[in-house]
């Protein structure tokens, strides 16, 4: 103690304390040295001290300046008698005769970033009394949102009409444009249930799934190949689209879905659960296995690269947390020390993700997959048993092709001495002098080379029969391959399930304190699911995030839910609930639907049907001067914010315009048949086929996504991303007038007009095209605009030329397509 008082303390005071105490300017680095805590913890890039090892304590290289590391003080070096007796400290094991002065700022912000909203748990309030009483419709959701804005003196708009309502409700639920008959039967429904029984219909439409199945795809960056620099293909991810989409459609509670794809492998079947089931479960882990991946690295740098994409994942897509940031020092913003990132890092390190990427150059870690489908496991181990059966023979094939190759070399070789001595016997002339002419062979020599040749040559010629037989067996077998079963990505506990350690700043190399796997600390909860040795902890994470008593899990569902209903959630950064996302406009609101939402059964159908049902979902999108003046963002709700559709909304609307959208679900993927390869030696064609399924079924390979994708804002599939961006540039309106995709649809669209029994003269045709595209019935204007459109490009060509009768209404389509309106959730006139 003597020499930290005499010595290292007076150093920390007279050039440390300035930028490293709670009294200085500053906390520079995370790093606070004015207590024995705070020193022995370390800053933003972990500890700096190891008691009794010089070797492991960055502190002596900040010191001497050495290094990679930042010299303290940075003014300049300290001397060398300063630097030895910190040497001594440290040999002696860091002993510091100060005492606790209360928690480390650090340790304020982290208490205080604990009080933080999301991580308390929600609360019943009831709904506030509002003046204008005959309002609400839900008297929680528009109690809630009238009160805000009469509190900020605003007053709602007025109800969107019923033709608005309609467009805004298929597109919400299914994705795609009403047709006239559809529309009509809505508008001729007078009774008080129209709305809820049109909801309850395209609740059930097998279309619901598909559009709010893209949502989540989004959320897990779902994604067909590996992207990164070696852009491998995943022929095998699309079975979890599927998963998604059905699970969807059957409205599967939320809290089973997410523990599905956490851990659905670990789930133990039921007697009465049925194949399908079983094996839906199983594929639903895929979330672990088809993201972004360095296929050319490998070891332990490539496990813990997949970790942290799985831990980033599943947390912002589940609990709106940034956890991936305590990869390399405590959170900065939110109550997440390195310690819970490497405890969660734990489970994820104990678990095997099954992604498949045979062996290949740049491909050194591949892996299994799960055989899926009837007798999957049989036709999986009759084809493994064919595999290595002909792997064995197409061996033994090069191997006795090699060795025929040799002993043909071989024969050929004894041939020409045999020749050669041959030769020389018959032109040799004998000296009777000398009977053993040294350049005549002997006849013993001649047989000699005749017995080798005759070796030689029965080698080759069993060679040849084996070469032979082993050829007809390599066909045979190839003309008789078996069935095989189609394959999922998914994930399995590994064989040694283990604890980790921390790695120091993110370096797995620098190991530190051994953790135990764990769950986040700063959500505390009763009865905390314990993670038995043996076990992955994969099955606990999957209960303790889906927990009633988890603060976060309900409310970031339901504010998915009122993101995709409004353009924007409750609280608009929908994938970051931490202290430095956005706060929520109506928090008693959010934890009134999160409260529901698991009441009701975590039924994310019952939500939407329930915010659907609402009057705030139900107001026009009209602009009123004295709301602007106050809240011209809309956030509280006072109308409906006009929204754009998103890429695969565009493009099935374009399809169902033009008739021309298969509703089949495609079998497996068009990337499937192309297998394990990298797709930059794939071309674009392959890769993205000629379709006309749902935008949904279109396969996404990361960096080779469809241009009109790209083109409308498509989010990255390496990314978490529930919130797209939305622009308007100009590369848009250029594709919907040049595209060959916009031609092509625009004419069918004009066939089929042509066709259709119901518009018989060019007046009627104008209306029913309009009504296809836009759900509403044209102006007079845009009538007359349109019938003079349609009338100067035919007179372009021969009247009578039925080519040029398409031109004409192909023109009138494309127009359509190009309207801001067509791509707007906006009002009707």
């Amino acid at each position: 103690m003597q020499l930290f008082k005499t010595q290292i303390e007076p150093a920390l005071v007279k050039y440390c304390y300035e930028c490293h105490s709670k009294k200085g300017e500053s906390i520079e680095g995370g790093l606070e040295l004015d207590s024995p805590s705070g020193m022995m913890r370390g800053g933003d890039t972990g500890p700096m001290l190891k008691p009794h090892d010089l070797e492991h304590s960055s502190l002596i290289q900040m010191l001497k300046h050495q290094g990679d590391v930042s010299g303290m003080p940075p003014e300049k070096k300290l001397s060398d008698e300063v630097i030895a007796a910190f040497e001594e400290w440290i040999r002696l094991g860091c002993p510091d005769s100060r005492k606790e002065t209360g928690p480390t700022l650090k340790e304020q912000r982290y208490q205080s970033a604990q009080k933080h909203w999301a991580f308390v748990p929600p609360q019943a309030v009831e709904p506030p009394a509002v003046k204008r009483a005959d309002w609400p419709r839900d008297p929680v959701i528009d109690g809630f949102v009238l009160s805000a804005m009469e509190q900020q003196g605003l007053k709602p708009v007025s109800d969107a009409n019923r033709l608005t309502l309609v467009r805004r409700v298929y597109f919400d639920l299914i994705g795609l444009p009403p047709s006239p008959a559809e529309v009509d039967a809505f508008l001729n429904d007078k009774s008080p249930e129209a709305l809820a029984k049109l909801i309850d219909k395209l609740l059930a439409s097998p279309r619901f799934g598909e559009r709010w199945g893209r949502h989540w795809l989004d959320v897990v960056r779902f994604a067909e190949s590996s992207g990164m620099e070696f852009n491998f293909t995943y022929p095998h991810a699309w079975p979890y689209r599927n998963y998604v989409i059905d699970a969807l459609n059957q409205d599967k509670p939320y809290n089973v879905f997410l523990r599905e794809q956490i851990a659905g492998d670990l789930i133990t079947a039921q007697p009465n659960e049925s194949p399908e089931t079983i094996q839906a479960r199983q594929i639903a882990p895929s979330m672990l296995a088809f993201g972004p991946k360095r296929h050319n690295s490998s070891g332990t740098e490539f496990r813990m690269d997949i970790v942290d994409d799985q831990i980033n994942t599943v947390c912002r897509a589940t609990l709106a947390l940034t956890v991936s940031c305590a990869r390399c020092h405590d959170h900065k913003f939110d109550p997440i020390p390195t310690a819970d990132y490497y405890s969660l890092a734990g489970i994820f390190l104990s678990t095997e993700p099954l992604y498949g990427t045979i062996k290949q150059k740049y491909s050194n870690s591949p892996t299994d997959l799960l055989p899926i489908g009837k007798n999957a496991q049989a036709l999986h181990a009759a084809a493994e048993a064919y595999d290595k059966q002909l792997q064995e023979t197409e061996k033994q094939l090069t191997a006795q092709t090699e060795a025929l190759k040799k002993a043909t070399d071989a024969q050929n070789l004894a041939a020409s001495e045999h020749k050669k001595y041959e030769q020389l016997v018959a032109t040799t002339v004998v000296d009777p002098a000398k009977p053993n002419a040294d350049n005549r062979p002997s006849q013993a020599d001649v047989d000699r080379k005749q017995e080798k040749l005759n070796k030689a040559s029965d080698l080759v010629s069993r060679l040849n029969n084996e070469v032979a037989t082993l050829k007809t067996k390599v066909t045979e077998l190839k003309k008789n391959v078996p069935a095989r079963p189609q394959y999922a990505m998914s994930a399995r506990d590994g064989k040694k399930p283990a604890d980790t350690y921390i790695a120091v700043r993110g370096d797995f190399r620098e190991k530190g304190a051994v953790v135990p796997r764990g769950f986040l600390s700063a959500i505390p909860m009763k009865d905390t699911p314990k993670i038995a040795a043996g076990h992955s902890g994969r099955l606990e994470l999957a209960q303790w995030i889906t927990s009633k008593q988890n603060p976060l899990t309900a409310r970031v569902m339901v504010n998915r839910i009122w993101h995709h209903l409004f353009g924007r959630g409750l609280v608009s950064s929908v994938d970051n609930f931490g202290v430095i996302g956005k706060q929520p406009t109506h928090p008693e609101l959010l934890d009134a639907l999160a409260l529901r939402f698991v009441k009701e059964g975590w039924s994310t159908k019952r939500m939407i049907r329930a915010i659907m049902l609402s009057r705030v979902y139900q107001l026009s999108s009209a602009p009123d001067p004295g709301n602007m003046q106050i809240d011209p963002d809309n956030g509280l709700l006072w109308r409906a914010s006009p929204r754009r559709l998103e890429a695969e909304a565009i493009r099935d609307a374009i399809l169902t315009v033009s008739g021309q959208l298969d509703f089949h679900r495609p079998a497996a993927s068009t990337v499937t048949p192309l297998g394990d390869q990298l797709a930059r030696s794939i071309p674009m064609e392959k890769l993205q086929p000629p379709s006309n399924h749902r935008s949904v079924y279109l396969p996404v390979v990361r960096d080779y996504v469809p241009e009109l994708f790209d083109l409308f804002d498509f989010p990255s599939p390496s990314l978490v991303s529930g919130n797209r961006a939305v622009t308007n540039v100009p590369s848009q309106a250029l594709y919907l007038r040049n595209s060959q995709f916009i031609t092509d649809q625009s004419r069918h669209a004009a066939e089929r007009l042509l066709a259709s029994k119901q518009a018989t003269d060019d007046s009627a045709k104008v209306e029913l095209a309009l009504r296809w595209a836009l759900t509403r019935a044209p102006s007079n204007q845009e009538k007359q605009g349109a019938l003079q459109l349609i009338q100067q490009v035919r007179k372009t060509g021969d009247p009578k030329n039925k080519a040029t009768e398409v031109d004409a209404w192909a023109a009138w389509f494309q127009t359509l397509f190009m309207t801001a309106e067509f791509r707007f959730l906006v009002d009707a006139p």
